[in-house]
């Protein structure tokens, strides 16, 4: 049986997109930095899921009522649950460490009354299945007690999508690069797209993202290095996801999805895997960091971010990409 939720850790510039779409359509609804991904299908809450959470939000005597009255008025039902639904995802999002904001339409009495929900219980209350996305996982951010929990039972599990740092870098800037409406609304973006749009050329943008410390994703990045270890923690990488028809190997994606099927508990890999879609043609392709890093740029990346280059040596396989006549070979640290 399907885990009913899923911790996706994903970097920005990662080519998180391309991984969203696979777990909408293996029937999870995306939450946090993907809940913009539109989802097909997949559970509906059921009518001991809605009870258990209005329960949760409201106490014995509300919920009650409310499902006493719905077949009177069925709106009063469907706003609160819609209201609890939106408070819970606020407590999710604050135990994991992410950032929130005043201005959050969420009813303070209920995300109050849901934060003292144990951690071992808060899983359950989401409904449906749900696959919570977040840039990074810091450990000086995240709740302790979740942490607690989910060291006890590795449940939810959690998955590290990551990328090749130079890619993201690139990934990065091209974002950074687009109009001021298409950046979005996150702060260090809106500051560096004006920093990046004052630079003339590519290699002066690049530079600024390997020696500048707060260039965006980088400490992030940096942060979730654990992730890469825990033996409890799923790890997979844009270089196995794109496949063949972006730089890497069918045989790749198959394996990496294969593992992903067993992390989550589906039943039937072969039917998911046919049901799958395929690598977007809006991700950026495999190793597109070699026709634009010089050997200066691989200098400055030994010396500041060293420690973001791939962990596998195998990786170099899936880096196949136009190459920089300029560029040197690549080299990776020692593996792990």
């Amino acid at each position: 049986m399907a885990v009913p939720q899923l911790i996706v850790v994903s970097p920005r510039g990662s080519g998180t997109p391309l991984l969203a779409r696979t777990t909408s359509a293996l029937g999870y609804t995306p939450y946090g930095t993907m809940s913009g991904v539109q989802h097909d299908g997949g559970d509906r809450p059921g009518p001991g899921e809605t009870s258990r959470l209005l329960r949760a939000a409201y106490g014995q005597e509300q919920a009650g009522r409310l499902l006493l009255r719905q077949h009177e008025d069925r709106t009063e039902l469907e706003s609160a649950f819609r209201l609890a639904v939106t408070a819970l995802w606020r407590v999710w999002w604050t135990r994991l460490g992410q950032p929130v904001t005043a201005a959050s339409p969420v009813d303070p009495v209920l995300e109050d009354r849901l934060s003292r929900i144990p951690d071992s219980e808060l899983p359950r209350l989401l409904p449906g299945r749900g696959c919570w996305y977040v840039n990074s996982l810091d450990l000086e951010r995240a709740d302790a007690g979740f942490l607690r929990a989910w060291h006890a039972a590795a449940r939810p599990p959690i998955v590290y999508h990551h990328r090749d740092v130079r890619d993201r870098i690139i990934e990065q800037i091209r974002l950074l690069s687009q109009p001021a409406g298409r950046v979005g609304s996150l702060p260090d973006h809106l500051v560096y797209r004006d920093i990046v749009s004052a630079l003339p050329t590519m290699d002066a943008r690049i530079t600024l993202a390997l020696t500048d410390p707060g260039f965006p994703g980088m400490r992030e990045a940096r942060r979730c290095q654990w992730l890469l270890r825990h033996p409890a923690v799923l790890v997979l990488t844009h270089e196995e996801l794109a496949g063949a028809t972006h730089g890497g190997t069918a045989e790749g994606r198959e394996r990496a999805l294969h593992r992903l099927f067993a992390a989550v508990g589906l039943p039937d890999p072969a039917a998911a895997l046919a049901a799958l879609p395929g690598a977007g043609s809006d991700e950026l392709p495999v190793g597109v960091w070699r026709t634009h890093f010089s050997p200066e740029h691989e200098r400055l990346l030994q010396q500041h971010h060293g420690d973001l280059l791939p962990p596998h040596p195998d990786e170099a396989v899936h880096s196949l990409g136009p190459q920089r006549a300029d560029a040197p070979a690549p080299s990776r640290p020692a593996s792990r």
